[in-house]
């Protein structure tokens, strides 16, 4: 309901509940019963003080006729008390009433401030009420006793009630008493001493031993464990929370035993309620306050059981509070074990490797072995609570050691994808380029002498890998010379081209050069090449002079460190020398080339592209990645191999797609995926393990993306036009003609519809991640 203002009551039947609602608030609220009272000026605070006691007064004397038909009728009791008239016990009913409303009342509203009022409302209240009632039972048990522990219950009630309003309640008493214009609490204690002398001369001993348990019961209000008691035994009862007196009453002075199981339940069951009214008994609670931390304590051992990862268990423990005594004085040790927990987790979580991560594992399942054991030593409620808890956590480590375990036991695939040298063919994953093989090999041994020959690819798309096993599909009689122009030997000078150059022909001539002098210049170059290839011819035998990365000639060139004296050289070379063949390779079309005009000194030379792999190249890659290593036979089944499988429903060709059949690329998708693989308990690839290897192929991949991608992209506006990819699958293609053929030329657009997308998938995504 929402009771009329205080101020605002009246004596009339309007105002009756509201009167009703603001006596109840004073008996459990008294601190915001204090707060509106105050709010009043003085003179309207007394008169609404005798509004409430004149509501009140009518319940007071039903409660008073209800409970003598009760005593004196339902349960017999005799009227008579041995040795006292019956005009004696109605007196002395009377003076109970007169003391507890007249005087704790009356005195209130005539002299007492605001805040008097207030108690002296709960005095007469309580100590009519009790003292009515303790005259019917004397006449069955003796006046002494009964009168003495009902009026003690009720001048406690009282006193639990001025005790529950704030401190400035308790000044307001202090000064009234020293000024002679005491309150309803002096009022209150004025009857409560005159009761005591007249029935202390009538009782004596034992009535002052009834009067301090009275007095006990009623100021503490442990009247209450008849409704706390089921609450919370044989177990805790969440949904009879709302009825507990801590729920309801703020002057509960006596700690309830057992409340905390009742709190936690509550929690368990309405969680945000729960922990909200746990702070409220923390903060504003003070006597039930160790049972509200008690709770919450619990709560947090709770959770901690709950973690999915040891690593969060310092953030949990770290709510504790520290105390110097009682359970909450060992949090601190507490906090030093679970660091110790967290800290191996973490490392755990940072080791990719199961070589690794078995002994961290293993440490940490002996720790929390370890911590298993030592908090059964604690205090209560940390001892089983936390206990409970390590064996939540012990199946988390044991978990994980078995995971790493379980791996280090698994037959592991075989790591022979990615690599960014040239591959080794003996141990790393190799594929025949079958087409540009043959077709290499078609030129070189052409019966006239091939005039040159112009390896052209994109970078990382297998030429140098071509170049370096050429051999392997070659004769016997054909040697093969390679020199990265990317060497300083090579690139320093002239001279020292022409040094390389002699120097690498004569370790793969076997003699076909003795007698002849080392050049030192364009000229001798010439002049040995002219012996060397004399020498061939009578041993019937062929040299592959490969040239490395050709465009160092051009950047040389426009430095001033060759001429295009060089450039003639190598044509005439290429006309005459007919035993030698001149490869350069490089991922630069002579187009690209801007410091010499090289279409003239390459007219006779034959342009062989190294293009990305095809489906069924890419199959064999990730089948039979050893298929060309001499350590095994052809038909050796011992040799490593994946099935199909392994790659997943659709997975080697989601590869192929993925990098566009880029050799490179298709190699370090492959890689990242084994490694997931071994690192993992799966046998194979599947689904999500495939979309987490390509996202940690961009992250490993990024120096070789963004050569690809960025590095290149030399032209005005290419690299903006293609970072709208980041935003856009698609996109219109670029107006200036000079960008759309750098772009296809590089291999990264493809056109759809009128519109372009890349090609390759695997750069949108390190675009948009990286």
């Amino acid at each position: 309901m929402t009771p009329l203002p205080l101020g605002e009551l009246r004596l009339n039947w309007g105002s009756h509940f509201s009167a009703l609602w603001w006596l109840g608030l004073l008996y459990r609220r008294p601190a915001r019963f204090h707060e509106a009272l105050k709010a009043l000026d003085r003179w309207p605070a007394r008169a609404a003080g005798l509004r409430l006691y004149l509501h009140a007064a009518g319940w007071v004397l039903l409660a008073s006729v209800l409970g003598r038909l009760l005593l004196y009728g339902a349960l017999g009791l005799p009227t008579r008390v041995p040795g006292a008239t019956a005009a004696e016990v109605l007196a002395l009913q009377g003076a109970s009433i007169a003391y507890g409303i007249a005087g704790g009342i009356g005195l209130g509203i005539l002299f007492g401030s605001g805040y008097g009022i207030a108690v002296g409302i709960a005095v007469g209240i309580t100590v009519g009420i009790a003292g009515g009632m303790a005259l019917g039972i004397a006449g069955g048990i003796g006046i002494g006793i009964a009168y003495g522990v009902a009026s003690g219950i009720a001048f406690g009630i009282a006193v639990g009630v001025a005790v529950g309003i704030a401190d400035e309640i308790i000044a307001g008493i202090t000064g009234g008493i020293a000024s002679g214009t005491g309150d309803g609490i002096v009022g209150g204690i004025v009857v409560g001493i005159l009761g005591g002398i007249t029935v202390g001369i009538a009782g004596g001993i034992l009535l002052g031993i009834a009067v301090a348990v009275a007095w006990g019961i009623g100021l503490f209000r442990t009247y209450y464990l008849v409704l706390h008691l089921p609450m919370v035994w044989p177990r805790p009862r969440a949904a009879w929370y709302w009825l507990h007196p801590v729920a309801w009453d703020d002057v509960c002075l006596a700690p309830f035993p057992g409340l905390y199981r009742l709190l936690v339940a509550y929690a368990e069951a309405h969680p945000a309620a729960g922990e909200a009214e746990i702070r409220r008994l923390i903060d504003e609670y003070p006597s039930q306050r160790g049972s509200a931390l008690r709770a919450q304590t619990i709560l947090r051992v709770r959770e901690s059981a709950q973690v999915a990862r040891l690593s969060d268990l310092p953030a949990i423990v770290a709510l504790f509070p520290e105390v110097e005594w009682g359970y909450l004085g060992q949090t601190h040790h507490l906090r030093e074990m679970v660091a110790e927990i967290a800290r191996l987790q973490t490392r755990l979580d940072t080791l990719p490797r199961p070589f690794f991560r078995e002994p961290v594992a293993r440490a940490l399942v002996g720790e929390v072995r370890g911590f298993e054991a030592q908090v059964a030593g604690l205090y209560e409620p940390l001892a089983s609570e936390f206990r409970a808890a390590a064996a939540n956590w012990l199946k988390i480590a044991e978990g994980q050691l078995k995971e790493a375990q379980a791996v280090l036991a698994k037959r592991r695939a075989p790591t022979v994808f990615g690599t960014d040298r040239p591959v080794d063919p003996t141990q790393e994953a190799f594929v025949e380029r079958g087409e540009v093989a043959g077709e290499l090999e078609r030129q070189i041994m052409l019966g006239s002498g091939c005039p040159g020959i112009l390896l052209y690819g994109r970078r990382r798309m297998g030429k140098t890998t071509l170049l370096v096993n050429l051999p392997t599909f070659l004769p016997d009689s054909v040697r093969l010379a390679r020199i990265s122009l990317q060497e300083p030997k090579a690139f320093e000078s002239l001279a020292s081209l022409v040094g390389r150059v002699a120097q690498e022909c004569h370790g793969v001539l076997a003699g076909a050069d003795a007698g002849l002098a080392a050049p030192v210049d364009l000229a001798g170059l010439f002049d040995w090449l002219a012996g060397v290839d004399e020498a061939l011819a009578r041993r019937s035998e062929r040299l592959v002079l490969a040239l490395d990365e050709y465009e160092q000639i051009d950047a040389k060139i426009g430095e001033g460190v060759f001429t295009l004296d060089l450039l003639a050289t190598l044509r005439e070379s290429m006309q005459r020398h007919r035993r030698v063949t001149w490869v350069l390779a490089g991922s630069h079309h002579v187009a690209d080339l801007g410091h010499a005009p090289w279409p003239s000194f390459l007219v006779s030379v034959c342009t062989v592209e190294v293009p990305p792999l095809a489906p069924e190249e890419t199959r064999l890659l990730l089948t039979d990645p050893l298929r060309y290593s001499p350590l095994w036979k052809r038909d050796d089944p011992r040799r490593p191999r994946f099935d199909p499988g392994f790659w997943g429903p659709g997975g080697i060709e989601r590869i192929h797609a993925e990098a566009d059949g880029w050799p490179r690329l298709v190699q370090l998708i492959a890689e990242t995926a084994v490694d997931l693989v071994n690192d993992s308990a799966l046998a194979g690839v599947d689904g999500a393990l495939m979309d987490r290897a390509l996202d940690r192929a961009v992250v490993r991949g990024d120096n070789v993306l963004r050569l690809l991608v960025q590095s290149e992209s030399t032209l005005r506006g290419e690299w903006e036009y293609l970072v709208g990819f980041r935003r856009s699958e698609t996109q219109a293609p670029p107006i200036e003609e000079a960008l759309c053929t750098s772009l296809c030329r590089r291999l990264l657009v493809a056109d759809e519809g009128g519109q372009w997308r890349l090609r390759v998938p695997l750069m949108q995504r390190w675009l948009r991640k990286r």
